[in-house]
């Protein structure tokens, strides 16, 4: 992307390239329209569970966005779940958005044609609300760009005044009750917590038509709404705004409602079971922003299950700790009943037992994720994990004797007091792994593969780590190289790395303020990269994620209320940072 393709300045939405005649343009337009057209009928026709509504001049139209592809967006059991809720309301119609593919997104910026919904093409500017749902960081770039190709102007301050009414720009999602500050200047309100007890209040203030200064007004008095206010670029002048959390259990979970064989998932239906952590390990944002920890009740997850059946007999159980959930067995023994070919997210190794594990082996499930996060002891320790190597191999053994042969290893370099010695013992973890993959490949005459996905440690707001630095490029690539070459010696491993130039950009959104606007809008557009847009607005990176915070600081989400004590975070770095516990040995 460049900036010819996408050309404007602040609060200019896009435009079709002057040099094209109005002719060309309004027959590209026509042609284009026909093929998105197209394109959307294919896709409608493959999924099942399409929800339409005719529009009329009564409805509240809201267009749901998810801010990236349709094939990421469609395996998201949170934005189902809200598409969902929506189209079952009377009076409300809800339609989806995505950013384009590739190829309709060179069409969109060559035309200048205006972003449309999937449902019944109709442009997203003319809709009464724009509803965004955000899962990661890096997607904050691409909400900038939808409301570009929305022709909406992106900063709020420039949607109002404008002579001419814009969809109410609304966002809502994990990262919105971690830090909404980076995307507060491009949103009118922000939705803090939990969508099963935000969308009802926000979905009657809406319904009451009410002038846009009102609405605003009434949403900003709500719990779990944050109305960002232009001038108010002090975090310390902010008002607080605690998340407002569920704590019902016998709600329907989130679930695949809409069924599609164009995602990464491909038609396979999945429901979340639990939400919540009780490890808390010190990095982790779900484990502290999502309490209090509950379970979906069984019989709410069978019943979607049982709906889903017909269509499909693959089935995968999402959660932080799916295997936490109070009444998991009995729920695996059920769904292995309807003969559903099992997967999971992944398990903690606490919770890894012969009885929970013989339905997903029976069901052909061959690959599990756990989260051994580290190679040593202390440093497990040192970071809330409560479990030792010897503890992890005894669960590897009982995983690979009930028929599972492929494990997928989450790994991270870069956390605090994290040494070279704890590099040697992810290494020697890995090896020692592989022995007794071995041990059971050749008692079944087939060997199985180690996939360990190691990642940056990136900061994260809301928990004990997020007053430390993301380490700097060229330590965490030393690091990845240095395990690189290690992985690459021993058979039967197949190491992924993230790349921790690309993870920047999610450390400076997960840890930024709303001066990284025009940051956003640069980079969003094609006309700068990370390093250059942050030096034309006179910003400085280390001072954003290479840099620990004085634990004194106000901290850009300090208005969000997510019901920790900063002092009891601040107890848990402390701990994790003065850990001396000495290492276990592997032998």
């Amino acid at each position: 992307m460049s900036g010819q393709d996408v050309p404007g300045t602040r609060g200019q939405a896009l435009q079709a390239p002057a040099d094209i005649p109005a002719f060309d343009i309004a027959y590209n337009n026509e042609v284009m329209s026909r093929i998105l057209e197209a394109r959307a009928r294919k896709r409608l026709a493959a999924e099942i569970g399409t929800i339409r509504k005719p529009h009329d001049g009564s409805s509240l139209r809201i267009a749901l966005a998810y801010p990236n592809r349709y094939h990421i967006g469609m395996s998201n059991v949170g934005f189902q779940a809200v598409y969902k809720f929506w189209n079952e309301i009377s009076g409300v119609v809800c339609e989806r958005v995505f950013l384009p593919d590739a190829e309709e997104l060179r069409e969109y910026r060559r035309t200048g044609r205006s972003l449309v919904t999937l449902e019944s093409q109709t442009p997203v500017a003319e809709f009464d609300v724009l509803a965004f749902s955000i899962t990661f960081e890096p997607d904050e770039l691409n909400l900038v760009r939808m409301l570009d190709l929305a022709r909406i102007p992106p900063l709020a301050e420039d949607r109002r005044g404008a002579g001419r009414s814009y969809p109410l720009v609304v966002a809502g999602g994990p990262i919105t009750f971690l830090n909404p500050e980076p995307m507060a200047p491009f949103l009118d309100v922000v939705a803090i917590g939990e969508a099963e007890v935000l969308l009802p209040p926000l979905t009657e203030a809406l319904r009451a038509r009410l002038s846009r200064a009102e609405l605003l007004e009434a949403l900003g008095a709500e719990e779990g709404f944050y109305v960002p206010s232009p001038g108010d670029v002090e975090p310390g002048a902010r008002r607080i705004v605690r998340a407002k959390m569920g704590k019902r259990a016998d709600l329907p979970p989130p679930a695949t409602y809409v069924l599609t064989p164009d995602t990464e998932m491909s038609g396979k239906f999945l429901v979340e079971v639990s939400r919540g952590c009780p490890t808390l390990c010190s990095f982790c944002w779900a484990g502290y922003n999502y309490l209090p920890k509950r379970s979906f009740e069984i019989e709410r997850i069978l019943e979607a299950a049982r709906a889903a059946r017909e269509h499909t007999s693959d089935i995968g159980l999402v959660s932080t700790a799916v295997g936490a959930h109070k009444e998991i067995v009995p729920l695996l023994e059920a769904l292995r009943e309807m003969r559903f070919r099992i997967s999971v997210s992944s398990l903690r190794f606490e919770d890894l037992r012969a009885e929970l594990l013989e339905p997903l082996s029976a069901s052909g499930e061959r690959t599990l994720a756990v989260a051994p996060e580290v190679g040593t002891d202390r440093l497990r320790f040192a970071i809330h994990k409560r479990v030792s190597n010897q503890e992890i191999f005894e669960k590897v053994d009982l995983i690979l004797s009930r028929g599972i042969e492929n494990l997928k290893l989450y790994l991270m370099v870069g956390l605090p007091t994290e040494g070279d010695e704890d590099l040697d013992g992810m290494v020697e973890l890995v090896e020692r792994i592989r022995a007794i993959l071995l041990e059971h490949g050749r008692a079944r005459g087939r060997l199985g593969r180690i996939i360990p996905s190691v990642n940056p440690f990136i900061p994260k707001p809301g928990t004990p780590f997020q007053w430390h630095f993301m380490e700097s490029t060229s330590e965490l690539s030393r690091k990845m190289r240095r395990l690189e070459r290690a992985f690459a010696r021993i058979g039967n491993v197949d190491a992924h790395f993230k790349s921790p130039r690309q993870e920047k950009l999610q450390a400076l959104l997960s840890l930024g303020d709303r001066r990284l606007a025009p940051v956003m809008i640069r980079m969003a557009r094609g006309e700068a990269d990370l390093r250059r847009a942050m030096k034309e607005a006179g910003l400085d990176l280390d001072f954003y994620i290479h840099r620990e915070r004085p634990r004194d600081e106000i901290l850009p989400w300090a208005h969000i209320d997510n019901g920790m004590k900063p002092a009891l975070l601040e107890s848990q770095y402390e701990k994790a940072l003065s850990s001396t516990a000495p290492a276990l040995s592997l032998a």
